[in-house]
């Protein structure tokens, strides 16, 4: 049987851009339902988050989830223990 042990990180999302762009210049945007994607897909924007999901994943860590609330990346990782 396996087993895994879990863990969870928040990540602090800064907005990207200037600031005479609005809306425009927020990595990360959620619609009124709740549903929140990525928007800003500049270079900057994908080397932030592709940087902490790979630190985590050179511990062993996968990663199961995540979402965005309040400015924070929250991200849910597993890994198998022995």
């Amino acid at each position: 049987m396996k087993n895994w042990e879990y863990q969870i990180t928040r990540y602090r999302v800064q907005n990207v851009g200037n600031d005479e762009e609005s809306a425009a210049g927020k990595t990360i945007l959620c619609d009124s339902k709740g549903e929140c994607f990525l928007h800003d897909t500049s270079k900057v924007a994908e080397d932030m988050i592709r940087d902490a999901f790979n630190e985590e994943g050179k511990g062993g860590w996968e990663l199961v989830q995540f979402g965005y609330h309040i400015g924070e990346l929250l991200c849910v990782w597993k890994r198998m223990v022995d």
